[in-house]
């Protein structure tokens, strides 16, 4: 049996997902209860995002270290 590996959502649809998320939360006929759970899920997309830049940065500055040496 082949096991299918769950691919980690990538920067816009995070992005995408905490868009929807902060419009809900600005409508005025927002569920107390609701609100709340989809302000933690922001707060998860925040944390992934960051994640996601902090990954970039580290890239980026591998390969400025890595270009720099061989010129």
């Amino acid at each position: 049996m082949a096991t299918s590996k769950k691919s980690a959502p990538t920067y816009q649809a995070l992005n995408e997902e905490l868009e929807i998320i902060l419009n809900e939360l600005q409508r005025e006929d927002t569920d107390v209860d609701t609100a709340l759970k989809q302000y933690e899920r922001g707060l998860e997309l925040v944390q992934q995002l960051e994640g996601h830049l902090k990954s970039a940065e580290n890239t980026v500055l591998e390969l400025k270290a890595k270009f720099s040496t061989e010129a």
